[in-house]
């Protein structure tokens, strides 16, 4: 009897001895991915489902199971982790096509140029590229000014980025930049703008994030000068309507004044306001022919 005893306190020592590693254990498991946790960027307080992962980029649609992803290499903003349900509820995401499976019909691919370690090259890059050269040598075949301008933008309205979050731009510097076709009293203006811009993006629930991305845009302009009869040939006052698109088309107007400095190079100060701007901006236009070369 004494040895059977003996046995049972043997077995509640292992079993207690068990049950204490095995404890230790787990809480080993969750201090070190706290830990880990710690070192990242978490976009929300809530830690019941999958830990995901998305790009914080204004163009950026998608949510990834591992921070490595393919999909995350064309991230223009901060990669930040989440729970799969703010993901999907608060940020409006869907799965990314390249890191979750079965998800066909309801995935988009943040990266869509990636070609990855199996497939073929993908040319369209390289043809847009192409292309995009072909429009800028036809342009300047075709006119005769080129124009810069350093441009400080004023614009700060909201838009919607297609997911559930609304962002507001700020001010921000950048550059106005292209070809004009000019005429007797007026011009044709075309080119494109760079800008550096921040945006408060805010998705309720008390989350904001501020993030700054790169802004392009395109323009269309067209200039009459203004009282050439009544100020000296090297003053030129002018307005016109305006064309452009950055996040969607706008439409407006501009007013500036042009003067000359030397025979082929003017100094420019003007301020347009669109749709899509609201700017001010100050810059040079240089003549690189006078006719056209099948003129002369």
């Amino acid at each position: 009897m004494r040895q059977v005893r003996l046995l049972y306190l043997i077995f509640f020592l292992f079993t207690l001895t068990f049950n204490a590693n095995a404890e230790n254990h787990d809480h080993i498991g969750n201090s070190t991915n706290t830990d880990n946790c710690e070192k990242k960027e978490n976009l929300s307080n809530v830690s019941n489902s999958q830990t995901v992962y998305i790009c914080t980029g204004s163009y950026a649609y998608a949510y990834h199971s591992r921070s490595d992803c393919p999909g995350l290499n064309n991230c223009k903003g901060e990669i930040k982790y989440a729970d799969e349900n703010f993901a999907v509820n608060n940020l409006g995401r869907v799965p990314c096509c390249r890191c979750w499976s079965n998800v066909t019909g309801r995935c988009k691919d943040d990266n869509p140029y990636y070609g990855g370690s199996g497939g073929g090259d993908d040319n369209s890059e390289a043809l847009a590229y192409i292309a995009l050269a072909v429009v800028i040598a036809s342009a300047a075949v075709l006119s005769n000014d080129i124009y810069i301008y350093p441009t400080y933008s004023f614009y700060k309205g909201n838009y919607n980025d297609n997911r559930s979050g609304i962002s507001q731009a700020t001010n921000s510097p950048g550059w106005v930049f292209g070809f004009r076709k000019t005429f007797k009293h007026s011009a044709l203006e075309y080119g494109g703008s760079y800008f550096k811009s921040a945006f408060e993006n805010n998705y309720g629930d008390g989350y904001s994030y501020t993030e700054e991305n790169d802004r392009w845009g395109m323009h269309f302009n067209f200039v009459h000068q203004l009282f050439y009869n009544q100020t000296p040939y090297w003053v030129k006052v002018y307005l016109g309507p305006s064309l452009n698109y950055i996040y969607d088309f706008g439409y407006g107007g501009l007013i500036g004044t042009e003067i000359r400095i030397f025979d082929r190079l003017k100094f420019d100060l003007r301020y347009e306001y669109t749709t899509q701007t609201n700017q001010i901006q100050a810059g040079l236009i240089f003549t690189y022919q006078k006719k056209l070369f099948w003129q002369k």
